[in-house]
């Protein structure tokens, strides 16, 4: 599946779907470019679950970052159904990341 880039607008529509991953990030982020390679190839494994990047760098992600007090980078959100189930803090591989996930 589509990493996809967000806005606020997009990021209330990808949360409500049954499972979805989002990353919080800054183009700057050393580890935060790594995370990204991560998620493809996560992307690649588990096509069921939709996977959504918020650039904090964005004037209009600003207010998004700080809802979900998001003070380090990368920054990762699990939702299912619109709840969020899971919340990780730094790099992961893909396999760590799904044994996190419990996927």
């Amino acid at each position: 599946m589509e990493i996809i880039e967000l806005n606020p607008e997009y990021f209330k529509q990808m949360i409500v779907k049954p499972a979805a991953l989002i990353d919080f990030y800054a183009t700057w982020c050393g580890p935060c470019r790594n995370m990204g390679r991560e998620l493809e190839k996560f992307a690649a494994a588990y096509p069921e679950i939709a996977i959504g990047k918020v650039n904090i760098e964005s004037e209009e992600n600003r207010e998004l970052a700080a809802a979900f007090d998001v003070s380090t980078i990368p920054s990762l959100f699990f939702f299912r159904n619109g709840q969020m189930v899971k919340h990780l803090t730094g790099f992961y591989s893909s396999s760590t990341l799904a044994k996190e996930l419990g996927v």
